[in-house]
């Protein structure tokens, strides 16, 4: 782990506005423990506190620097806002690295307050999702509790926090077991109008609950609480491209241009009557990115 990489995340996020002391809450340590590792003060264990604090947050090694600009953040940061001010249910399906993760961590690590409940998912049953979105609220479960009771913990937790506008992000749901996808059915209707929530996926995530509306029991009711609606990312215009190569490093105007010309490209319709060129592959200009860097690293010797 690179201790001065993370601290330097940790600034960009408090100078743009987020909270150190919820950033500790976030990473569950003391407020006067992540001010010691921020000034280089926590001593002998540092190391140990720095993984506690990057999984608290999210943060892995050679993140790129997120830019708000990019079409694709707009659109996560505009459902963000609506899911959670309207308290609605949002479904986002879009194809693998078109930048879905990366933005609904930077806006979760930007919340104020602990309003807001980040949960990546994997391949678990409903009993297995229960128990990661009570623990991840802070909730301790035991294990005499049925499906029925952690339901119940869950939703206690949620209408707590009505006042402040709760906002669910369940990150990855696509890789969710068929029960685990259909307890998202009474958790809707016993937090209705108090509890927002972004449901982020692969575009398998809506193919597969079209697929099953009418064949499988729940998927009709599933499908209907995002109103049958799902949000596809448009990627990356060239402007955006530029300027996620310059946050990272890559600020030559003719490797950036380089760059653009090999990413697959896309024309959209982003509003009626307007087509323009977009790259939905995020990975795909991650990964040249960091070809560019290292090659910068090799012609200055560093890697020798």
């Amino acid at each position: 782990m690179d201790n001065q990489a993370l601290k330097t995340y940790i600034e960009k996020l408090i100078n743009r506005g987020s909270s150190a002391t919820e950033l500790a809450r976030k990473c569950g340590i003391s407020d006067t423990a992540m001010s010691q590792f921020r000034s280089g003060k926590y001593g002998a264990n540092e190391d140990s506190i720095a993984e506690k604090i990057a999984s608290g947050l999210n943060y892995y090694e050679n993140a790129w620097n997120v830019v708000e600009s990019v079409t694709s953040y707009q659109q996560v940061r505009t459902a963000f806002v609506a899911a959670k001010r309207n308290h609605k249910w949002m479904c986002i399906s879009s194809r693998s690295g078109s930048g879905k993760t990366q933005s609904l961590i930077d806006l979760y690590n930007m919340s104020a307050d602990n309003s807001v409940i980040y949960l990546k998912c994997r391949k678990w049953t409903a009993r297995k999702f229960l128990t990661k979105l009570a623990t991840c609220m802070g909730e301790t479960v035991t294990r005499y509790m049925d499906n029925d009771d952690l339901m119940d913990l869950v939703v206690s937790h949620i209408n707590r926090m009505a006042g402040k506008s709760p906002l669910l992000i369940l990150d990855d749901a696509g890789k969710l077991a068929h029960s685990a996808l259909c307890t998202l059915i009474p958790l809707y209707d016993d937090t209705l109008h108090r509890l927002g929530a972004i449901v982020a996926g692969t575009e398998t995530l809506e193919r597969n609950i079209k697929r099953y509306v009418g064949r499988v029991e729940g998927y009709d009711e599933i499908d209907g609480r995002f109103c049958r609606n799902y949000i596809a990312l448009l990627g990356a215009t060239k402007k955006d491209v530029k300027a996620i190569c310059a946050a990272n490093g890559i600020n030559d105007t003719e490797e950036q241009e380089n760059i653009w010309g090999k990413l697959n490209k896309e024309k959209k319709e982003p509003v009626p009557g307007k087509y323009v060129w977009f790259t939905d592959d995020l990975r795909e200009l991650s990964g040249m990115i960091e070809d560019r860097i290292i090659k910068q690293q090799i012609e200055r010797g560093e890697l020798a």
